[in-house]
């Protein structure tokens, strides 16, 4: 069995995500500004730039989790480790990213590089980071508590970030005569609190995950996961099969949301002053919803609390399109919505820590067939063998499973960048158009844009859920039994 939480744990596991999310969000936010306005890259480079990282780290993107369950585990744990050794190097060349070093296509190539390199690394570190939750926690509350501390953190970090504004970056720049130097100074400020944080997450993990050593010493287990034990992992996982489809209609809605808010506060309201106060209650908002979902989770298991958030975001953002000319209204029904999509955030990876259990369950391959002849045929009995050659080929692969949760948002990010400039097109948007000449064709397409597409999506992603995610508190509280039983067997 494993060792219970601490109260560390409880109360702080996530902290390394509120770094994270202040990283990230430079980039997120600021590099398309950094690229044009500030190293003044031309349209075209700009495009080659952000296409040609953006192409690569979707291509990548499945493979992390599979990288680290097929290597043999590092000094400090199969997970732990790579929160200690990845972000020294991901603060090194993320800051190369807000840098222009050299004359012509030098810091082109730089900056490409640069963002590649630290995307390849931090993306180890993040997956490593949300291995961990089934890899310390023993029940389904467990997972939920962490998932939940984490989601608040995460969004704690998106409230954070909101005083770091652009006016702020262009101010240090100015007041040290660099306007290149301040982005660079803020991308190395926000990669050092990654690091910091992740430090954190790797001393208070500390004692929960089986080291290099202890596990060279216990020659029964397993050091690393087969590809084919990834495979099986996948195929015969539905559950994780339809929980990835709906995660990718929750990314949509963050996504699309994030990128049309602007025209939704421009165009079909006709007040761009609110778009701060939105974003500064809707990500209160999220914040909070993140923070009760483990009480939600507890009194009505992960799944149900996971769904009804599904349920209640596409019903608030559909509500929503009804009073658009309300602007106090249509305010509350966006930050209730904002509110579930913290919810579901938080809960979401407890569901992926709830797929590795059954995973674990599922790839154990039964052995009785073959036994039962073998004792026929040479008149020995092998029952204990049965058990530990069926639980030897059990496979956990924590890291492959959780970093699968990438995946969704790498094909979310591409279709945000897809679906925004076709409908806009298609409803007539020009830009640099005056707010007051938008016609009711541009309006209703941008409401379509903002909260009717997302919010028909999100609706698919809960029925898809609701049919195919089947993963009851009971079911996985038995599953976690017999592999602890099986396992204390083997061992």
């Amino acid at each position: 069995m494993k060792k219970p939480l601490s109260n560390a744990l409880k109360r702080f596991y996530g902290i390394g995500d509120f770094g994270f999310t202040l990283m990230a969000n430079v980039e997120l936010y600021y590099l398309a500004y950094f690229l044009t306005n500030v190293a003044k890259f031309d349209l075209a480079t700009t495009a080659l730039i952000m296409t040609t990282t953006s192409m690569i780290d979707v291509i990548l993107s499945p493979f992390y989790g599979g990288i680290i369950d097929g290597m043999k585990p590092m000094k400090w744990g199969r997970y732990r480790s790579w929160l200690l050794v990845m972000p020294p190097i991901v603060t090194l060349f993320y800051t190369l990213e807000f840098t222009t070093i050299g004359t012509g296509v030098v810091p082109v190539v730089i900056i490409i590089g640069a963002y590649l390199v630290a995307h390849i690394f931090w993306n180890f570190s993040y997956v490593a980071n949300v291995a961990l939750i089934p890899t310390i926690s023993s029940t389904p509350e467990d997972r939920a508590q962490l998932s939940a501390t984490r989601g608040a953190y995460n969004n704690a970090g998106k409230l954070a970030f909101s005083a770091v504004g652009l006016a702020t970056v262009l101010y240090i720049g100015t007041a040290i005569g660099n306007p290149v130097l301040g982005f660079t100074l803020v991308a190395l400020a926000m990669a050092l609190v990654y690091w910091v944080t992740y430090f954190l997450h790797f001393k208070m993990t500390d004692g929960y995950e089986e080291t290099h050593q202890e596990a060279s010493q216990n020659k029964k287990k397993k050091e690393k996961t087969s590809i084919m034990q990834m495979a099986k992992s996948l195929v015969q996982n539905p559950h994780l099969l339809v929980l990835l489809l709906a995660d990718l209609t929750r990314w949509i809605v963050n996504f699309v949301m994030a990128g049309s808010a602007a025209y939704f506060f421009t165009y079909v309201t006709n007040n761009v002053a609110m778009f701060s106060v939105y974003l500064l209650v809707a990500n209160g908002m999220a914040l909070i919803g993140s923070y009760l979902s483990k009480y939600a989770a507890s009194k009505f298991t992960t799944r149900t609390a996971g769904i009804f958030g599904f349920y209640a975001l596409g019903v608030f953002l559909l509500i929503s399109q009804f009073f658009v000319n309300d602007i106090m209204i249509v305010l509350v029904f966006l930050s209730c919505a904002q509110f579930f999509l913290g919810f579901i955030y938080a809960l979401i990876s407890a569901m992926y820590s709830d797929a590795v259990i059954y995973s674990e369950w599922k790839t154990g391959s039964k052995a009785s067939g073959w036994i039962i002849y073998s004792e026929w045929k040479t008149g020995s009995k092998a029952s204990g063998w049965i058990i530990y050659s069926e639980w030897k080929t059990g496979s956990k692969a924590s890291g492959w499973i959780m970093g699968l949760m990438n995946l969704p948002l790498k094909i979310a990010n591409l279709i945000k960048g897809a679906i925004i400039p076709a409908v806009l097109a298609a409803v007539g948007f020009v830009a640099k158009m005056d707010p007051a000449t938008a016609t009711p064709e541009l309006k209703t397409g941008i409401v379509q844009l903002f909260v009717i597409i997302p919010g028909i999506g999100i609706l698919v992603g809960a029925v898809l859920l609701t049919v195919g995610y089947r993963l009851t508190r009971a079911k996985i509280t038995n599953y976690q039994k017999e592999i602890d039983e099986r396992q204390a067997i083997v061992e």
